[in-house]
């Protein structure tokens, strides 16, 4: 009798799709969902980090690779990369959602490009003295 496994790789990516229905949820309060968003990407990119990048070292061999682990390297990333742009319009879609209802409480995400030169430069202050530092001792 063959054992059918799922996919840790494609099973990761359904536990950070219910990271998306929470921000998804109009349920939760709108920072909550706001926050759920930054979760769900930092997932992303740690998961890209590690696991995206042993499957492309792992391509290298890949006859080897799914004889050893039971399925294929590139068959997988297919599959991850598929998921990952439905997950990214979803993303897309509650951000701008929470953005608008974010708005008409007068509370506004800008970027960088957004600012005033001396709002830029207060920025820039505060990030190299108090949040770039913290990074690095983990504050």
């Amino acid at each position: 009798m063959k054992y059918q496994y799922i996919n840790r790789e494609l099973s990761w990516l359904q536990f950070n799709e219910r990271v998306l229905q929470e921000a998804a949820d109009k349920r939760n309060p709108l920072l909550s969902r706001l926050k759920f968003l930054g979760i769900f990407s930092n997932n992303l990119d740690e998961f890209f980090r590690v696991r995206v990048a042993t499957l492309r070292r792992l391509l290298a061999i890949n006859r080897e690779a799914k004889t050893a682990l039971g399925f294929s390297p590139k068959k997988t990333l297919s599959e991850i990369q598929k998921i990952v742009v439905e997950q990214q319009d979803k993303f897309e879609s509650i951000y701008s959602d929470i953005c608008q209802h974010l708005a008409q409480q007068h509370i506004f995400i800008v970027n960088e490009r957004e600012l005033l030169p001396e709002q830029g430069a207060v920025v820039r202050a505060f990030f190299h003295d108090t949040v770039r530092p913290c990074s690095y001792h983990l504050c």
